[in-house]
């Protein structure tokens, strides 16, 4: 039996069977299908993560520019009294703490957020109490499949930490880990999100319970989490909180950077460096102590690293002062005319310095006859 097809059908058999009209005339017309894209576009690669990498539907990555920029490109909103603002946070609540609404309804109430604190929420008493119930919907909106509703749940979170300040110690808590996991996503916007809002956070939140959530994503065992971020991470903390707020972690952070510093990867162990200098500025003792404890091969690495940046000023103590001595002398032979009673310094090229080294390069390399 001939089965009767209709021109449009026809012709997509046509185009499946890469021109044989013979068979594409007894074939059974099927339902279209959608493309393959719109169903895995939102969900990570299962051969692994890559950090830095596009996203499957072309999104590219978003940065702390664009999130400023995001801060306030919100739909403009008016809060008549408390108890219309406490039922727009209701409402929202409900919709980000379901995920089976719509996603362009829960992106756009991760949005609505922002536009009432542009409007003065935070003027409000009851924003802070209904602000803590809505730790579960940032949560899972910073979890979610859509990148649009992850990217807004980020942006949102960052403008409460710049916004709050510490006050956002609580919240800022419990969505670090959340923000952490979105680093390794294939999905570039997702994973600079993430990233991100860590970093608005380590600006704007200096709570001391956020190091140790901090430091123990050093010894992750994504690559891409401790080589590109962590370190990093630490070093950004490092240099804008104050030493009073990081003496509780002290030890915590001296271990993080000492394994950093052994890193099997080349990386992480640059970014660790980088995070030892900026240790040393707060606790010059605890550096100290971390520096002398690594094997020379790890002490000349850290050296390096200063040196390469034309400094000596933050070597520890003994290096300090053997480099700017041998430095001054060096300077004052090169320009020595030995005469006829000067043979004597002939017998100074033959000292060593505690670690079996020439005193001073210079003097090894003069001969008389």
């Amino acid at each position: 039996m001939i089965i009767s097809l209709s021109d449009h059908s026809f012709e997509d058999d046509v185009d499946s069977t890469d021109g044989n009209r013979a068979q594409a005339a007894f074939k059974v017309p099927k339902i279209p299908k959608k493309p393959a894209e719109s169903s895995t576009a939102r969900r990570p690669s299962a051969t692994g993560p890559k950090i830095g990498g596009a996203s499957k539907d072309g999104a590219g990555g978003i940065d702390e520019e664009d999130f400023i920029k995001a801060f306030t490109d919100v739909p403009t909103v008016q809060i008549y009294s408390s108890r219309d603002l406490e039922d727009n946070l209701n409402k929202i609540r409900e919709i980000c703490s379901d995920d089976k609404h719509d996603w362009d309804q829960r992106a756009a109430a991760m949005k609505k957020i922002r536009s009432l604190i542009v409007a003065g929420a935070t003027e409000y008493e009851c924003f802070f109490q209904h602000l803590r119930l809505l730790d579960g919907a940032f949560k899972l909106s910073a979890k979610d499949l859509r990148s649009q509703v992850v990217r807004e749940a980020c942006i949102t979170v960052a403008h409460l930490s710049t916004v709050l300040g510490n006050k956002f110690d609580h919240g800022a808590e419990g969505i670090l880990p959340v923000l952490f996991n979105l680093i390794p996503n294939c999905a570039k916007v997702m994973a600079t999100s993430g990233v991100s809002a860590i970093r608005f956070i380590i600006r704007h939140t200096h709570v001391p319970r956020l190091i140790p959530l901090i430091t123990s994503n050093c010894t992750c065992k994504s690559v891409a989490v401790r080589r590109w971020k962590c370190f990093d991470f630490l070093d950004l903390l490092l240099q804008e909180w104050q030493t009073q707020t990081l003496e509780r972690h002290t030890a915590v952070m001296v271990a993080s950077i000492k394994k950093g510093i052994a890193d099997a990867d080349a990386e992480a162990r640059v970014e660790a460096r980088k995070a030892y200098w900026g240790l040393r500025n707060h606790f010059p003792g605890e550096a100290d102590s971390l520096f002398n404890s690594l094997e020379p091969s790890y002490q000349r690495s850290l050296q390096s690293s200063l040196r390469n940046a034309g400094s000596v000023a933050s070597l520890p103590q003994s290096d300090r002062s053997s480099s700017s001595s041998q430095e001054s002398l060096n300077q004052s032979l090169l320009h020595f005319e030995p005469g006829e009673n000067d043979m004597h310094i002939i017998n100074i090229s033959s000292l060593r310095t505690s670690k079996g080294q020439p005193c001073c390069p210079v003097l090894s390399q003069l001969q008389y006859s």
